[in-house]
Protein backbone atom coordinates (compact mmCIF):
# COMPACT_ATOMS: atom_id res chain seq x y z
CA UNK A 1 0.00 0.00 0.00
CA UNK A 2 1.38 3.33 -1.01
CA UNK A 3 -1.41 5.87 -0.64
CA UNK A 4 -2.66 6.83 2.85
CA UNK A 5 -6.00 8.63 3.25
CA UNK A 6 -7.62 10.07 6.38
CA UNK A 7 -11.29 11.08 6.24
CA UNK A 8 -12.54 13.78 8.65
CA UNK A 9 -15.98 14.86 9.82
CA UNK A 10 -17.24 16.38 13.06
CA UNK A 11 -17.76 13.50 15.50
CA UNK A 12 -16.32 10.53 13.57
CA UNK A 13 -19.56 8.57 13.99
CA UNK A 14 -21.40 9.19 10.68
CA UNK A 15 -19.77 10.59 7.53
CA UNK A 16 -16.07 9.88 8.01
CA UNK A 17 -16.59 6.27 9.20
CA UNK A 18 -18.85 5.67 6.19
CA UNK A 19 -16.23 7.27 3.94
CA UNK A 20 -13.50 5.13 5.50
CA UNK A 21 -15.43 1.89 5.04
CA UNK A 22 -16.57 2.72 1.51
CA UNK A 23 -13.06 3.83 0.53
CA UNK A 24 -11.63 0.52 1.75
CA UNK A 25 -14.00 -1.22 -0.64
CA UNK A 26 -13.41 1.18 -3.55
CA UNK A 27 -9.63 1.55 -3.24
CA UNK A 28 -8.91 -2.01 -2.11
CA UNK A 29 -5.21 -2.67 -1.62
CA UNK A 30 -4.18 0.55 -3.38
CA UNK A 31 -4.72 2.69 -0.26
CA UNK A 32 -4.57 2.58 3.51
CA UNK A 33 -7.63 4.34 4.89
CA UNK A 34 -8.61 5.79 8.27
CA UNK A 35 -10.94 8.39 9.78
CA UNK A 36 -11.17 10.85 12.66
CA UNK A 37 -13.34 13.72 13.87
CA UNK A 38 -12.79 17.40 14.54
CA UNK A 39 -14.75 17.19 17.83
CA UNK A 40 -14.79 13.43 18.34
CA UNK A 41 -14.95 11.76 21.72
CA UNK A 42 -12.55 8.83 21.57
CA UNK A 43 -14.10 5.38 21.57
CA UNK A 44 -17.69 6.01 20.43
CA UNK A 45 -19.28 3.60 17.98
CA UNK A 46 -20.69 4.57 14.59
CA UNK A 47 -24.27 5.82 14.57
CA UNK A 48 -26.98 3.16 14.30
CA UNK A 49 -28.14 4.37 10.89
CA UNK A 50 -24.57 4.46 9.52
CA UNK A 51 -24.15 0.84 10.60
CA UNK A 52 -27.54 -0.14 9.14
CA UNK A 53 -27.02 1.59 5.80
CA UNK A 54 -23.59 0.07 5.26
CA UNK A 55 -24.87 -3.35 6.34
CA UNK A 56 -27.27 -3.06 3.40
CA UNK A 57 -24.13 -2.85 1.23
CA UNK A 58 -22.48 -5.82 3.02
CA UNK A 59 -20.02 -3.55 4.83
CA UNK A 60 -19.60 -4.03 8.59
CA UNK A 61 -19.16 -0.78 10.48
CA UNK A 62 -19.99 -2.24 13.91
CA UNK A 63 -16.37 -2.29 15.12
CA UNK A 64 -15.68 1.37 14.33
CA UNK A 65 -14.53 3.52 17.25
CA UNK A 66 -14.25 7.28 17.00
CA UNK A 67 -11.06 9.25 17.52
CA UNK A 68 -10.15 12.93 17.50
CA UNK A 69 -7.94 14.41 14.80
CA UNK A 70 -4.37 15.08 15.88
CA UNK A 71 -1.12 16.28 14.37
CA UNK A 72 0.23 12.73 14.74
CA UNK A 73 -2.57 11.28 12.61
CA UNK A 74 -2.13 14.00 10.00
CA UNK A 75 1.64 13.55 9.79
CA UNK A 76 1.31 9.91 8.77
CA UNK A 77 -0.98 10.30 5.72
CA UNK A 78 -0.82 11.60 2.17
CA UNK A 79 -4.27 13.22 2.13
CA UNK A 80 -6.59 14.51 4.86
CA UNK A 81 -10.03 14.62 3.30
CA UNK A 82 -12.76 16.54 5.11
CA UNK A 83 -16.48 16.34 4.45
CA UNK A 84 -16.96 20.12 4.17
CA UNK A 85 -15.08 23.16 3.01
CA UNK A 86 -15.49 24.68 6.49
CA UNK A 87 -13.74 21.68 8.05
CA UNK A 88 -10.97 22.00 5.47
CA UNK A 89 -10.45 25.65 6.37
CA UNK A 90 -10.50 24.89 10.11
CA UNK A 91 -7.89 22.13 9.79
CA UNK A 92 -5.68 24.39 7.69
CA UNK A 93 -5.83 27.03 10.44
CA UNK A 94 -5.28 24.55 13.28
CA UNK A 95 -2.50 22.60 11.55
CA UNK A 96 -0.87 24.94 9.02
CA UNK A 97 2.08 22.58 8.63
CA UNK A 98 -0.30 20.13 6.86
CA UNK A 99 -2.13 22.70 4.74
CA UNK A 100 -0.91 21.05 1.51
CA UNK A 101 -2.49 17.70 2.49
CA UNK A 102 -5.99 18.96 3.39
CA UNK A 103 -8.79 19.02 0.83
CA UNK A 104 -12.54 18.48 1.14
CA UNK A 105 -14.08 15.46 -0.56
CA UNK A 106 -16.42 17.42 -2.81
CA UNK A 107 -13.53 19.51 -4.17
CA UNK A 108 -12.09 16.64 -6.24
CA UNK A 109 -14.87 16.66 -8.82
CA UNK A 110 -16.65 19.29 -10.87
CA UNK A 111 -19.59 19.85 -8.51
CA UNK A 112 -17.69 21.40 -5.55
CA UNK A 113 -20.12 20.40 -2.80
CA UNK A 114 -20.05 19.62 0.90
CA UNK A 115 -21.23 16.29 2.29
CA UNK A 116 -23.89 17.42 4.75
CA UNK A 117 -24.11 15.85 8.20
CA UNK A 118 -26.89 13.24 8.42
CA UNK A 119 -26.81 13.31 12.25
CA UNK A 120 -30.36 13.04 13.66
CA UNK A 121 -31.72 12.36 10.19
CA UNK A 122 -33.69 9.32 9.06
CA UNK A 123 -32.30 6.12 7.64
CA UNK A 124 -33.10 7.48 4.19
CA UNK A 125 -30.97 10.59 4.88
CA UNK A 126 -28.07 8.32 5.84
CA UNK A 127 -28.65 6.22 2.72
CA UNK A 128 -28.47 9.35 0.54
CA UNK A 129 -25.32 10.46 2.37
CA UNK A 130 -23.66 7.07 1.84
CA UNK A 131 -24.56 7.16 -1.87
CA UNK A 132 -23.16 10.68 -2.18
CA UNK A 133 -19.94 9.66 -0.42
CA UNK A 134 -19.59 6.62 -2.71
CA UNK A 135 -19.99 8.81 -5.79
CA UNK A 136 -17.43 11.33 -4.52
CA UNK A 137 -14.99 8.55 -3.58
CA UNK A 138 -15.14 7.20 -7.12
CA UNK A 139 -14.25 10.67 -8.36
CA UNK A 140 -11.45 10.87 -5.79
CA UNK A 141 -10.06 7.52 -6.93
CA UNK A 142 -10.02 8.68 -10.55
CA UNK A 143 -7.84 11.64 -9.49
CA UNK A 144 -5.45 9.75 -7.24
CA UNK A 145 -4.90 6.38 -8.92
Amino acid sequence: MGLKLLFICTGNTCRSPMAEALAKEIFGDSAEVGSAGMQACDGEGASAYAIEVLNEQNIDLSRHRSRRISAELMADVDWIITMTQTQQEALRRLFPQYDHKVRYLGDWGDKKRDVLDPWSGSGEVYRQTANEIRELLNTLKSHLI
